[in-house]
Protein backbone atom coordinates (compact mmCIF):
# COMPACT_ATOMS: atom_id res chain seq x y z
CA UNK A 1 0.00 0.00 0.00
CA UNK A 2 1.26 3.45 -1.36
CA UNK A 3 0.84 7.26 0.13
CA UNK A 4 -0.58 8.89 -2.98
CA UNK A 5 0.91 12.06 -3.39
CA UNK A 6 -1.75 13.22 -6.23
CA UNK A 7 -4.11 15.24 -3.61
CA UNK A 8 -1.14 17.21 -1.38
CA UNK A 9 0.53 19.89 -2.58
CA UNK A 10 2.38 19.56 0.37
CA UNK A 11 3.62 15.89 -0.17
CA UNK A 12 4.58 16.85 -4.13
CA UNK A 13 6.47 19.41 -2.14
CA UNK A 14 8.47 16.82 -0.18
CA UNK A 15 9.02 14.72 -3.15
CA UNK A 16 10.43 17.95 -5.32
CA UNK A 17 12.65 19.01 -2.37
CA UNK A 18 14.08 15.36 -2.20
CA UNK A 19 15.14 15.21 -5.90
CA UNK A 20 16.99 18.61 -5.75
CA UNK A 21 18.60 17.14 -2.46
CA UNK A 22 22.12 15.37 -2.49
CA UNK A 23 22.64 11.93 -2.04
CA UNK A 24 23.65 12.10 1.59
CA UNK A 25 20.77 14.28 2.76
CA UNK A 26 18.63 12.27 0.94
CA UNK A 27 19.41 8.99 2.66
CA UNK A 28 19.79 10.88 6.10
CA UNK A 29 16.01 11.83 5.54
CA UNK A 30 15.07 8.43 4.11
CA UNK A 31 17.00 6.86 7.57
CA UNK A 32 14.55 9.04 9.79
CA UNK A 33 11.66 8.80 7.98
CA UNK A 34 11.72 5.25 8.37
CA UNK A 35 12.83 5.81 12.25
CA UNK A 36 9.52 8.06 13.06
CA UNK A 37 7.04 5.78 10.57
CA UNK A 38 8.02 2.11 11.11
CA UNK A 39 6.69 2.25 14.78
CA UNK A 40 3.84 3.82 13.83
CA UNK A 41 2.57 1.63 11.28
CA UNK A 42 3.49 -1.60 13.87
CA UNK A 43 1.35 -0.08 16.69
CA UNK A 44 -1.62 0.65 14.37
CA UNK A 45 -1.71 -3.11 12.38
CA UNK A 46 -1.16 -4.73 16.47
CA UNK A 47 -3.75 -2.81 17.74
CA UNK A 48 -6.12 -3.87 14.91
CA UNK A 49 -5.05 -7.54 15.10
CA UNK A 50 -7.92 -9.56 17.09
CA UNK A 51 -6.82 -13.42 17.01
CA UNK A 52 -3.65 -14.88 16.99
CA UNK A 53 -3.36 -15.69 13.69
CA UNK A 54 -3.68 -12.55 12.54
CA UNK A 55 -1.05 -11.52 15.10
CA UNK A 56 1.22 -13.94 13.66
CA UNK A 57 0.88 -13.35 9.87
CA UNK A 58 0.20 -9.64 9.89
CA UNK A 59 1.13 -8.13 12.75
CA UNK A 60 4.53 -8.94 13.14
CA UNK A 61 5.30 -9.35 9.40
CA UNK A 62 4.22 -5.23 9.48
CA UNK A 63 7.21 -3.48 7.65
CA UNK A 64 7.78 0.00 6.17
CA UNK A 65 9.63 1.18 3.06
CA UNK A 66 10.51 4.62 2.74
CA UNK A 67 12.17 6.23 -1.18
CA UNK A 68 12.35 9.77 -2.47
CA UNK A 69 9.19 9.04 -4.07
CA UNK A 70 7.03 7.55 -1.85
CA UNK A 71 6.49 5.73 1.65
CA UNK A 72 5.25 1.69 1.64
CA UNK A 73 3.58 0.12 4.09
CA UNK A 74 3.70 -3.51 4.46
CA UNK A 75 2.57 -6.53 5.83
CA UNK A 76 2.60 -10.72 5.65
CA UNK A 77 5.75 -9.76 2.80
CA UNK A 78 8.56 -11.56 4.98
CA UNK A 79 8.11 -14.35 7.32
CA UNK A 80 8.78 -18.34 7.49
CA UNK A 81 5.87 -21.00 7.45
CA UNK A 82 3.70 -21.36 10.49
CA UNK A 83 3.73 -24.47 12.23
CA UNK A 84 0.71 -25.63 10.36
CA UNK A 85 2.12 -24.67 6.65
CA UNK A 86 0.51 -21.76 6.04
CA UNK A 87 2.90 -18.99 4.65
CA UNK A 88 2.01 -15.58 5.30
CA UNK A 89 3.12 -14.15 2.30
CA UNK A 90 0.79 -16.23 0.21
CA UNK A 91 -2.09 -16.59 2.36
CA UNK A 92 -2.01 -13.30 3.59
CA UNK A 93 -5.61 -12.51 2.02
CA UNK A 94 -7.42 -15.21 3.76
CA UNK A 95 -6.49 -13.65 7.40
CA UNK A 96 -7.11 -9.88 5.99
CA UNK A 97 -10.60 -10.57 4.43
CA UNK A 98 -11.84 -13.57 6.10
CA UNK A 99 -13.12 -16.49 4.37
CA UNK A 100 -15.78 -19.21 3.72
CA UNK A 101 -16.59 -20.81 7.11
CA UNK A 102 -18.59 -23.43 5.86
CA UNK A 103 -16.38 -24.52 3.10
CA UNK A 104 -15.27 -28.57 3.70
CA UNK A 105 -13.05 -30.81 2.55
CA UNK A 106 -14.15 -34.56 1.93
CA UNK A 107 -11.33 -37.63 1.80
CA UNK A 108 -10.99 -41.12 2.27
CA UNK A 109 -9.51 -42.21 4.60
CA UNK A 110 -8.46 -45.93 6.56
CA UNK A 111 -8.31 -46.98 9.76
CA UNK A 112 -5.96 -49.01 11.62
CA UNK A 113 -7.61 -52.05 11.06
CA UNK A 114 -7.93 -51.46 7.07
CA UNK A 115 -11.54 -50.15 6.90
CA UNK A 116 -11.87 -47.09 4.32
CA UNK A 117 -14.31 -44.32 5.57
CA UNK A 118 -15.13 -40.69 4.55
CA UNK A 119 -13.50 -37.68 6.98
CA UNK A 120 -15.39 -34.16 6.21
CA UNK A 121 -13.41 -31.04 7.82
CA UNK A 122 -14.26 -27.56 8.34
CA UNK A 123 -11.09 -26.08 6.57
CA UNK A 124 -11.51 -21.96 7.08
CA UNK A 125 -13.32 -22.39 10.18
CA UNK A 126 -10.64 -20.85 12.18
CA UNK A 127 -10.87 -17.23 9.85
CA UNK A 128 -13.66 -14.46 10.16
CA UNK A 129 -16.18 -13.76 8.20
CA UNK A 130 -15.81 -12.87 4.78
CA UNK A 131 -15.05 -8.82 4.74
CA UNK A 132 -14.04 -6.63 1.41
CA UNK A 133 -12.53 -3.81 3.55
CA UNK A 134 -10.54 -6.06 5.10
CA UNK A 135 -10.05 -6.49 9.25
CA UNK A 136 -6.55 -5.31 10.32
CA UNK A 137 -4.26 -3.84 7.70
CA UNK A 138 -6.41 -2.05 5.08
CA UNK A 139 -8.58 -0.42 8.38
CA UNK A 140 -4.91 0.41 9.61
CA UNK A 141 -3.82 1.91 6.85
CA UNK A 142 -6.84 4.47 5.78
CA UNK A 143 -6.65 5.59 9.52
CA UNK A 144 -3.28 6.20 9.58
CA UNK A 145 -2.21 7.45 6.31
CA UNK A 146 -3.22 11.13 6.74
CA UNK A 147 -0.81 11.17 10.31
CA UNK A 148 2.15 9.42 8.29
CA UNK A 149 2.05 11.74 5.40
CA UNK A 150 2.19 14.45 7.90
CA UNK A 151 5.07 12.72 9.58
CA UNK A 152 7.07 12.56 6.54
CA UNK A 153 6.50 15.59 5.54
CA UNK A 154 7.56 17.18 9.57
CA UNK A 155 10.27 14.83 8.86
CA UNK A 156 12.20 16.15 5.80
CA UNK A 157 11.59 19.41 6.47
CA UNK A 158 13.06 19.28 10.27
CA UNK A 159 16.30 16.63 9.33
CA UNK A 160 17.01 19.43 6.27
CA UNK A 161 17.04 21.94 8.97
CA UNK A 162 19.35 20.29 11.49
CA UNK A 163 21.58 19.23 8.12
CA UNK A 164 21.67 22.72 7.47
CA UNK A 165 22.58 24.07 10.92
CA UNK A 166 25.36 21.76 11.20
CA UNK A 167 26.96 22.50 8.04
Amino acid sequence: MRISVFNSRELQGVILAMKSFDREVAKEIRQHTKAMIAPEWTQAVTERAATRLEHRVLAKTARVAVSNQNVTLKSAGVGRKLSGGLLPSQSWHAVEFGGDRTATRTYEARSRKGKNFRVTRRTQAQLRPRNKTGYVVYPAAAEIIPRLASLWTQTVVRTFHEIIERR
